[in-house]
């Protein structure tokens, strides 16, 4: 599996199940991505053993770095080792839970907490004034056992019974129970069970919803792919006719409820005789056919790796672009960025322009558009010879009176 996740991009402290002790990891990844300012969810992610090369398979949206918009964020800061504003939640060793903080007041020697419970009555604690030249962790910590189905590998943990700040540094099944592994500050090692709900289904049990499912959504499909089932992960292998519908899958799959993460092996049935200049005109073909209102748009091709950058104005952005894209054949990945303009420039000249190219004798044959963005015009789509090539630029400099104007119709 090792070939598959070639791209190391960070070293994290985990649990090694056969080094049974907490040691660096090398988090893998099957395309080269950054952890910085978080990653999406739903990346799948080897975790390597440095010491004994021992692997599993865990998702971004486990980790401390994915984006922070897409994972719980409910910490707790903890009296004493953390700065608090209203609106953090704060812990008070020893307390049954802890509370929203709704003003906080410091004085020389003493500050008050004003702090509901449970959208109760506010309660008022006035304590002796604490001073924090530095906190461990600034946002606050996981309040454990009770939020340990929410608790991230990487977390800053507090475990409440036994006094203890610690690291989360696993996620294991002992043969029975998916559980929480957490080391504390005096080196011991916790396994902390998770929650029923948040437990794994039994394999022969996820395999089946999986498979059940993948023959209801893709019934032409779904005898060609094989399934495997692993602590709540799903291994998709086998041939799938196009990219649109291997993302799609993936994407089924990963929606299903008890659903970790899914991890698609699947390849695409490509013939060896489509080239990159092949996969590079049929997405031309489709970019300028009339239902695609775009405009300044730029393909990169290649190993049948598409990428795609294009405008349009707003509202007008094709539906359906990425699946007729991922169906092209010999598309093998797909990155599609268009950008929806509110204010757009010269719209109806832009029109009567296209209009006299469409009309004119001299270009039968051709396909032109015309745009305007940050006051520059644009001529795109396809023509058959560099005199029509020519005449459709000498048209729109004549009309424009400007010379502010880019040249991209292509010779066919």
């Amino acid at each position: 599996m090792r070939s598959q996740f070639p791209h190391r991009l960070y070293t994290q402290r985990l649990f090694c199940r056969r080094c049974q002790k907490v040691v660096e990891h090398g988090i893998y990844a099957r395309e080269v991505y950054s952890t910085f300012g978080g990653m999406d969810p739903q990346i799948p992610l080897l975790c390597c053993c440095d010491a004994c090369a021992t692997m599993f398979v865990a998702f971004s949206q486990e980790f401390v770095f994915c984006r922070r918009d897409c994972v719980n964020q409910d910490y707790t800061k903890i009296y004493g080792y953390n700065r608090i504003v209203p609106g953090n939640w704060i812990y008070f060793k020893g307390a049954p839970k802890p509370g929203l903080v709704k003003s906080f007041f410091q004085g020389p020697d003493k500050e008050i907490v004003v702090i509901n419970y449970d959208g109760g009555i506010e309660k008022k604690i006035e304590l002796p004034r604490v001073v924090i030249e530095q906190e461990e962790s600034s946002e606050g910590y996981r309040l454990l056992p009770a939020q340990s189905a929410q608790t991230l590998l990487g977390d800053y943990v507090y475990h409440a019974i036994r006094d203890q700040f610690g690291l989360a540094v696993g996620l294991v099944n002992d043969g029975e129970k998916d559980k929480l592994v957490v080391l504390l500050k005096d080196k011991t090692l916790v396994f902390i069970t998770l929650p029923p709900l948040a437990q794994n289904l039994p394999n022969d049990r996820l395999r089946e919803i999986v498979q059940g499912k993948l023959s209801q959504v893709f019934p032409e499909d779904s005898d060609k792919v094989s399934v495997e089932v692993g602590q709540g992960i799903v291994y998709l292998k086998g041939l799938v006719k196009n990219y649109t519908i291997q993302r799609a899958m993936e994407n089924c799959v990963s929606a299903l409820p008890k659903v970790r993460g899914c991890v698609n092996f699947t390849r695409l049935q490509v013939s060896s005789q489509i080239t990159d200049r092949d996969i590079e005109n049929s997405i031309y073909d489709l970019l300028e056919s009339p239902a695609m209102h775009l405009f300044d748009y730029k393909v990169n091709v290649s190993g049948g790796k598409v990428q795609i950058q294009s405008s349009c104005y707003e509202n007008e952005r094709p539906k359906d672009l990425e699946n007729r894209l991922g169906e092209i054949p010999g598309v093998r990945d797909l990155v599609c960025l268009v950008t929806e303009l509110s204010d757009p420039m010269n719209v109806e000249l832009c029109k009567e322009l296209e209009t006299d190219l469409s009309t004119n004798a001299l270009l039968r044959g051709a396909y032109i558009r015309v745009s305007c963005n940050n006051r520059k015009f644009l001529l795109e789509g396809h023509v058959q010879s560099t005199f029509q090539k020519q005449l459709a630029l000498f048209t729109l400099l004549k009309k424009t009176k400007t010379t502010a104007v880019e040249n991209r119709l292509r010779l066919i």
